[in-house]
């Protein structure tokens, strides 16, 4: 998830309070030929935080949804939430450099 920096805290209790386990926060900003390029329609300005979490797959929408007021405020739009899959990880002791 991308969202404004003053939205960071909101988010996380949110997602916590939805069964996230963990949430890792970086601190971000829009780089780019033109300052108010969008994605989706989204404006990117200014301070972002991104937010990312390894949860189950039948936890994903529930956790999109509750994320919905942060990043969609009835008109316009301060963020994106996306789910990406996660076929690998890689953990200190735990690499299996042969694959499947």
């Amino acid at each position: 998830m991308v969202t404004p920096d003053d939205q960071e805290e909101r988010a996380i209790t949110l997602v916590e309070d939805a069964g996230a386990t963990g949430v890792t926060a970086l601190s971000a900003r829009g780089v780019g030929s033109h300052a108010r390029k969008t994605i989706f329609g989204v404006h990117f300005t200014g301070a972002q935080s991104l937010l990312m979490m390894v949860v189950p797959t039948e936890k994903v929408q529930s956790l999109m949804a509750c994320l919905h007021d942060v990043i969609f405020d009835g008109e316009d739009s301060h963020g994106i939430c996306f789910s990406v899959p996660v076929d690998q990880v890689s953990l200190p002791g735990h690499f299996d450099a042969t694959g499947p």
